[in-house]
């Protein structure tokens, strides 16, 4: 028997969207489904709605892709689909226990209404007796309500924020816009996919309180980011630490004359080096950059690996893939992008993913970094 939950989710879902909005579903659902990059890239609509409904059994995979698209503008009409034919999957559905008619439906959404009613007015019972003790006497009292009067604050001068040490993380779709100014950008680099390759550069990116790492999919939006322009982003995806950035469309220049004040300390901060020693107080699968030195070089089957240090410690780095055709000998000094912290062993390691990024100086050059 088909099962019309997966059924919802690919014909009334996921084959309604277009392959750019069908990327950022995949990139939502990476962690959930546990989608490694080479298979967000891969994986077609079939086979996301197949592993959505094993992750998300029933009607919990059609409330997912629901949660999914609402947030999308374009897509507030179609949501609604799969969340009526859910409706009717539950409702019409063959087995017992999904078996109900609506005038049950109809009892229990009453029952719950008037649950949810008897508890606010509770909360707004205990909330009067809190803040509107009974009155003593010659107390100053309100005239409206015969209450004593709350105590007004002073205001004072706002204590200033903590610069972040770390980049700011943002989760799932964002519509924005969210003005930024560009700190750093790689040179755009290609990395492989199942058909071919692609290109894309990482970038650095600044509000005047929070600092953030960026991919950007596009590669004629580098125009764009250039070092302490203002710009405009929006309909990005928040995945794993980074923004993304796939649609040219979503980068805009902003008003001349506009101007953001970015503190030299966030600045400071935003280009810093973490340490190594501090790599091992963070949890697996954390992605860093790193400034370090090259020790030593050995070559493994299809993988080649580095032994890099700084002034508090060593790690080891592996290489695989188009990163391995680097020219990296030892006392150069790297630059390394979008690495992912792994244990190997028992000992730490930090490991290229499809994304990374290296670049190769000399033991004595620092000014290119």
């Amino acid at each position: 028997m088909v099962n019309e939950y997966m059924k919802i989710v690919l014909l009334k879902g996921l084959e309604h969207i277009n392959d750019y909005y069908f990327n950022v579903v995949k990139s939502l659902l990476a962690h959930d489904l546990g989608l490694t990059t080479k298979m967000q890239d891969e994986y077609n609509r079939i086979k996301i709605a197949h592993l959505i409904e094993e992750k998300f059994q029933g009607a919990a995979c059609v409330n997912k892709l629901i949660e999914l698209l609402k947030d999308i503008p374009e897509f507030k009409g179609l949501f609604k689909k799969p969340r009526k034919e859910k409706q009717k999957a539950f409702l019409f559905s063959p087995t017992p226990k999904n078996t109900f008619s609506y005038k049950k439906l109809n009892y229990f959404q009453k029952k719950k209404k008037t649950a949810k009613e008897n508890t606010a007015t509770k909360r707004i019972k205990v909330f009067q007796e809190h803040v509107h003790p009974s009155c003593p006497a010659g107390a100053s009292t309100s005239e409206t309500t015969g209450c004593p009067l709350l105590p007004q604050i002073s205001s004072s001068k706002p204590r200033l924020k903590a610069v972040p040490k770390e980049a700011s993380r943002e989760e799932g779709f964002q519509r924005g816009p969210k003005e930024v100014m560009v700190l750093k950008a790689t040179e755009p680099f290609a990395y492989a996919v199942s058909k071919g390759e692609r290109k894309m550069f990482h970038a650095t990116v600044a509000t005047e309180s929070q600092f953030f790492q960026g991919k950007v999919f596009d590669i004629s939006l580098k125009e764009k980011f250039i070092p302490k322009k203002v710009i405009a982003i929006s309909d990005y995806v928040g995945c794993n630490g980074y923004l993304e950035v796939y649609n040219a469309l979503s980068v805009s220049d902003v008003n001349a004359d506009q101007k953001m004040e970015v503190s030299k300390s966030l600045i400071a901060n935003a280009n810093a080096t973490p340490k190594i020693s501090h790599l091992y107080l963070q949890a697996p699968g954390t992605f860093r950059m790193n400034v370090v030195f090259l020790l030593q070089k050995t070559v493994r089957n299809q993988f080649i690996y580095y032994e890099i240090k700084d002034n508090t410690g060593k790690i080891e780095v592996r290489m695989y893939g188009r990163l391995t055709q680097i020219n990296c000998e030892e006392g150069n000094k790297l630059k390394l992008i979008c690495f992912e912290l792994a244990l190997s062993e028992n000992k730490w390691q930090l490991r290229s993913v499809i994304h990374s990024f290296i670049k190769v100086g000399t033991s004595g050059g620092t000014s290119s970094f």
